[in-house]
């Protein structure tokens, strides 16, 4: 959306919001004081919320993660995706060795800013992980996206 659009919903908002704050507190209308205020704030928001880095609110990494962090020197595993569950966010990989291993959505690279997802049969290189529940995929590649 383009910025002077975002600017005009934004003081379309502030003026519904100063007059149920008027309406709400029985003051007269216009109150051009409040107006003024949440003009201010939401005009602020538009021009400021760029400037925040998009993974300011980003997961601190977990316990598997930050172990495997410190087990960095180990190679890549590859493996094949048994069954993904795009609605929840997990499935099992199945390792080229036979063993099945879980992979949560947060372990997959890339995909951008989105979901990120597996589908069946898809090729992927990972490392493994030790959690709480067993082993776990972190930083799976998808290595071909035919799948």
């Amino acid at each position: 959306m383009q910025f002077f659009v975002k600017l005009v919903i934004s003081l379309v908002i502030a003026a519904l919001a100063s007059t149920l704050a008027t309406a709400l507190q029985g003051g007269t209308f216009p109150d051009f004081i409040l107006l003024t205020c949440f003009a201010l704030a939401t005009v602020a928001t538009v021009v400021l919320a760029p400037l925040v880095p998009a993974r300011l609110n980003a997961h601190p990494p977990s316990a598997a993660r930050t172990a495997r962090d410190d087990n960095s020197g180990n190679s890549r595993e590859q493996g094949t995706v048994k069954w993904f569950n795009s609605a929840k966010g997990f499935g099992f990989i199945i390792r080229d060795d036979g063993e099945e291993i879980f992979v949560h959505f947060r372990a997959i690279c890339g995909e951008g800013e989105g979901r990120r997802s597996l589908r069946d049969g898809q090729r992927v290189a990972f490392h493994t992980a030790s959690s709480d529940k067993g082993p776990q995929a972190e930083d799976v590649e998808i290595l071909d996206r035919a799948g």
